[in-house]
């Protein structure tokens, strides 16, 4: 990837391998340009706003600002319908070229906050911000949430020494007895892997409002880096947020960590902050 006065060149790769057909494959482009503009900027953080508001994995958008190249001197003529496709924390281009009706090639991911920024900046988090009624509002729903986790949790390691009894049982037991048992077991076992189901709905709800509380009361989204000053300690932390989850009461932020050269390290570090601690 070449970056100069917003001019950004990727290479471009095939997604995956033609079948047989009657008709010769298409050539591919090799290269792909597009400048980086505010509109293209703004189109970015509207489809980000989408990615947070509801929960989307990613977004895709239709463009015309790309241009398609064999090399550097020759542009690709052909039509070519062009797509943007944008996630927490990259954005990457796909084509679709006649006879496909899906993208058939595309090019490498681009980190957002490096696309942005020369330096990326340090978002600093302040706590005072989650004592406003939309973080309060958020964190309620968060902890609701987490009492109905620990309430299946609950039930569902409760289950396990019923099953191992009714095991253990079921190997001295008459025959009659035995049939009964299975039956039993059967159920008990249905019955966990739909609390365990519930639980995992649970959580992925859990850290999905997590991020939404991130990112409409810090401006912290995914890929961003920020500082923050944990209260029981005051020691200063320093990562890039990659994900996030709820344990108990607080809200673990995960990342690699900032060194002192304003580099991303390699060991992860978390920034822990407790619900209710600045009320």
């Amino acid at each position: 990837m070449t970056n100069k006065n917003n001019i950004i060149c990727l290479g471009v790769k095939k997604l995956y391998q033609d079948k047989k057909v009657q008709y010769p494959p298409p050539t591919i482009p090799s290269l792909c340009f597009f400048e980086f503009t505010q509109s293209l900027q703004a189109t970015i953080d509207s489809a980000i706003k989408l990615l947070y508001k509801h929960n989307l994995h990613e977004v895709v958008i239709q463009i015309s600002e790309l241009n398609w190249y064999f090399n550097l001197t020759n542009r690709y003529h052909h039509s070519i319908q062009s797509l943007m496709h944008v996630d927490a924390m990259n954005i990457h281009f796909s084509g679709v070229l006649k006879p496909f009706n899906e993208a058939h090639f595309t090019t490498a991911k681009i980190n957002i906050n490096k696309l942005k920024f020369n330096k990326i900046p340090i978002k600093v988090i302040n706590l005072k911000q989650l004592t406003i009624p939309l973080a309060k509002g958020l964190i309620n729903k968060i902890q609701l949430l987490s009492n109905q986790l620990s309430q299946q949790e609950d039930l569902y390691y409760g289950i396990e020494p019923i099953i191992e009894k009714l095991r253990s049982f079921d190997k001295i037991a008459t025959s009659n007895i035995h049939l009964q048992t299975e039956l039993q077991l059967d159920f008990l076992s249905r019955k966990s892997n739909e609390i365990f189901a519930q639980m995992e709905k649970i959580e992925t709800e859990m850290n999905s409002l997590s991020s939404q509380l991130l990112y409409q009361i810090f401006g912290l989204q995914k890929g961003d880096w920020f500082s923050y000053i944990e209260s029981k300690d005051n020691k200063l932390v320093q990562l890039q947020f990659e994900q996030c989850r709820v344990y108990d009461n607080t809200l673990n932020i995960i990342g690699p960590g900032i060194t002192k050269a304003g580099l991303l390290g390699k060991r992860e570090q978390y920034a822990n902050i407790e619900f209710g601690e600045n009320e």
